[in-house]
């Protein structure tokens, strides 16, 4: 004897299977795939509920997280052993570091806390997602504003004749590495208090240029600024002022 079955389920595989087709191509049409990447320098999400949005930004599209996601400015990536102004930036940013411009175990530590806090790839590496979620590079505007190497030279030629102050770091007098400290914080540089910090926080150049940091000895024990045609100004020992002198011994160059 044959099997039974009744004519409306028959027909039925057939009516759900046209559905199924249908709703299968809508849903199809409406989703929106969401790549996830685990690596810092490529793309990560920053928490669970941003995934999407962190995706789409990541492929070039407008940005689905609005005027925070597109007004913050993404520095260079910089990680440990990283030295310069774009580390200074980021050890500004997580508080509580010395603002010296070297990637150590320190800021490698903080970095790392706050990736995690954040929900990014815990990784140590500060690239374009841990810069956004940082604020940006430059808060408030697309690029830092550069310093030029004439404002650094005017402002030190301005504090000649200021006296010799041992440990000094005022207009009311300076030691060498007190004057050079002050000289860029007034042109919106912040480097370290001593000689051998600062030529540490640096990066050696062998064309120095008008503004450039000048250093004796390794570690260095006395700072300057060159201001070319084989001349310099510093706060060079007690019982002198801050003047311009002729370039002496063996000295390296750095650049902030």
């Amino acid at each position: 004897m044959g099997s039974y079955s009744p004519r409306h389920l028959k027909r039925e595989p057939k009516v759900l299977n046209k559905v199924g087709r249908r709703g299968i191509a809508a849903a199809a049409a409406g989703a929106v795939v969401v790549p996830l990447v685990s690596m810092e320098t490529a793309s990560a999400a920053p928490s669970a509920g941003l995934v999407q949005a962190s995706a789409v930004q990541a492929a070039g599209h407008v940005p689905a997280l609005g005027h925070v996601a597109a007004r913050a400015y993404v520095g260079p990536t910089v990680r440990w052993g990283s030295r310069g102004t774009a580390v200074q930036t980021v050890q500004r940013k997580l508080h509580g570091l010395a603002v010296d411009g070297i990637f150590g175990p320190r800021t490698n530590a903080k970095v790392r806390s706050f990736q995690r806090a954040h929900r990014l790839v815990v990784d140590g590496i500060v690239g374009p997602h841990t810069w956004r979620a940082l604020g940006g590079y430059s808060a408030g505007s697309s690029s830092p504003a550069p310093t030029s190497s004439s404002s650094i030279v005017s402002i030190a030629m301005s504090l000649r004749g200021t006296p010799y102050v041992y440990g000094g770091a005022s207009r009311s007098g300076f030691d060498c590495s007190g004057f050079t400290q002050y000289v860029y914080r007034q042109a919106g540089k912040s480097i370290p208090r001593t000689a051998s910090a600062q030529a540490a926080a640096a990066y050696r150049v062998s064309n120095p240029r008008p503004g450039d940091l000048m250093f004796w000895g390794n570690p260095a024990y006395h700072a300057g600024i060159y201001l070319g045609n084989g001349k310099m100004i510093a706060a060079r020992r007690p019982g002198t002022v801050v003047s311009v002198q002729s370039v002496w011994g063996s000295p390296y160059y750095g650049r902030i």
